[in-house]
C-alpha cells in the first residue's frame, strides 16, 4: 500500500497527460477539417497558399510552417488550444501567448495578441514557429529553454491555421463573406475584427519584445475632478500579460526619487504574489543600466515592505519586487507614491549601485490565476534636488 501511495500521484499525471495529448490530438483534428473545407475553394484565388500546423506543448526548436514569404506578403493566423503548465494548479497558457513567429532565422520573434491576427511581412523568408520558451535570450529567437521533459502533470496542445493571401486579395472582403457564410466558421468574424483594429502601442511606449504585444495598456486625458491627473495610462488585464515601456535617462544618485499616483480598482491576483502560481499583479518599474529593475506593486497580501525576488525561473536573477501598497482597503482611491530609488536599490539588490535609470515600466500580469486587473496611473516623475529628468 506504501509503494502505492508514493506511485499514486505520478500514475495519476500520466493518465492525465495520456488523455490530455489524445484530447488535443481530435481537437487538432478537428480544427484542421474545418479549416481545409473553408480555405481549400479559395485556394489559387484570394488565397495563395494555407497550412495547418500542431505544435504540443515540448519545449522544441523553430519549426518550419511549409510556408516562404516574401516581403510585403500578408498573412492571417487562426490559433486554438492551451499548453498546460500544471493541472494540478490549473495554470495553462492558451495558443495566442504559447505560440510565437519569426521570418528566417534571423528575423524578430513576435506573436498574436488573441486567436486570430493577420500580418505583413516585413522581410522575405520561411515563416517559422515555436511554443514559449523559459526564456527568451535575443530578439531573433535565442531561447532558453526550462530543461523539463514530459511532464505529467502538464500537456496540451495548440493547433495554428496560416493564411498567406494573394497579393491582389481583398482580405476584408474574403473575410466579411466568409463570417456571412449561414454555417460560418467561428473566427471568420474575430479576424475580420482584428484585421480592422490592429494593436498599437501609446505614443512614446513601447511592449517588451519578449512578452510580446497587448491591449492592456491606453492613455487618456480627463478633466481631472476625481482628483487624480489629467493625462492618464490605464490598465486592464484579463488572462494576460505586458510591460510597457518608455526611455528615461536619470542619474541614479542617493537623493534620486521616483514619484507616481495611480488608482487600482481591481488587483488580479487573490493571494500573496511572491509564488510562480500566484504571480500576478499590476506595478511600476524602474530599469537600471545593469539589467536590473526594481517593480513597486500593489499587493493583494503581502505587508508593504516585503521584498522578494520574481518568483519566475526567468525572471528571478534580474527582477526586485517592493510591496508599495497592500490590501483591499485603497482600491478606487487616486493615491500619490514617493520612493528614494537609491536607497531602495541598496536594501532589496545591494552591490555596486547603478550609475542610471534607462526606463520607467507598467506592469500588468494575470495569466496563473486568469482573473482580471483594472488601475490606472499618472504624474510619473524621476528626479533629484527638485530637478526633474524625467516627466510624463
Amino acid at each position: 500500500m506504501k509503494i502505492f501511495r508514493v506511485w499514486r500521484p505520478l500514475l495519476c499525471g500520466l493518465a492525465l497527460a495520456t488523455s490530455s495529448a489524445v484530447f488535443a490530438q481530435t481537437a487538432h483534428e478537428g480544427f484542421e477539417r474545418e479549416v481545409r473545407s473553408v480555405l481549400s475553394p479559395l485556394t489559387g484565388q484570394a488565397i495563395a497558399a494555407y497550412t495547418v500546423v500542431h505544435l504540443d506543448a515540448e519545449h522544441a526548436p523553430w519549426t518550419d510552417s511549409g510556408l516562404t514569404l516574401a516581403a510585403g506578403d500578408r498573412v492571417t493566423v487562426l490559433l486554438q488550444g492551451r499548453a498546460w503548465l500544471s493541472r494540478h494548479y490549473d495554470i495553462s497558457l492558451e495558443a495566442p501567448l504559447q505560440v510565437w513567429r519569426r521570418i528566417g532565422d534571423d528575423g524578430r520573434i513576435t506573436r498574436s495578441i488573441d486567436a486570430t491576427d493577420t500580418f505583413t511581412a516585413d522581410r522575405a523568408g520561411p515563416l517559422q514557429i515555436k511554443n514559449l520558451p523559459l526564456r527568451w535570450l535575443d530578439p531573433q529567437g535565442g531561447a532558453q529553454e526550462s530543461g523539463v521533459r514530459g511532464n505529467p502533470d502538464g500537456g496540451g496542445g495548440v493547433s495554428i491555421a496560416l493564411i498567406r493571401w494573394s497579393p491582389q486579395a481583398n482580405i476584408g472582403a474574403a473575410l466579411a463573406t466568409l463570417a456571412r457564410q449561414p454555417n460560418a466558421p467561428a473566427w471568420a468574424a474575430p479576424a475580420l475584427a482584428r484585421l480592422q483594429t490592429p494593436p498599437s502601442a501609446p505614443d512614446g511606449w513601447t511592449y517588451l519584445w519578449e512578452l510580446g504585444p497587448a491591449e492592456i495598456f491606453r492613455e487618456t486625458r480627463a478633466t481631472g475632478e476625481d482628483g487624480g491627473p489629467t493625462r492618464r495610462m490605464h490598465a486592464h488585464t484579463r488572462n494576460d500579460v505586458a510591460i510597457l515601456q518608455t526611455s528615461a535617462d536619470a542619474p541614479l544618485s542617493p537623493d534620486t526619487e521616483l514619484r507616481w499616483s495611480w488608482k487600482v480598482d481591481r488587483l488580479p491576483g487573490r493571494s500573496a504574489e511572491n509564488t510562480v502560481i500566484t504571480h500576478d499583479y499590476l506595478s511600476i518599474a524602474v530599469e537600471f543600466d545593469n539589467g536590473q529593475d526594481l517593480t513597486y506593486l500593489w499587493s493583494s497580501a503581502l505587508p508593504v515592505g516585503e521584498v522578494f525576488r520574481c518568483p519566475l525561473p526567468g525572471w528571478k536573477d534580474r527582477e526586485t519586487h517592493v510591496v508599495a501598497r497592500s490590501g483591499a482597503a485603497d482600491l478606487g482611491k487616486w493615491l500619490n507614491e514617493s520612493r528614494n530609488v537609491w536607497r531602495d536599490y541598496a536594501q532589496a539588490i545591494g552591490g555596486e549601485p547603478p550609475k542610471r535609470i534607462v526606463r520607467v515600466w507598467l506592469i500588468a500580469n494575470s495569466v496563473f490565476g486568469r482573473g482580471e486587473g483594472q488601475a490606472q496611473f499618472g504624474n510619473i516623475r524621476l528626479g533629484a534636488g527638485g530637478r526633474d529628468s524625467f516627466a510624463w
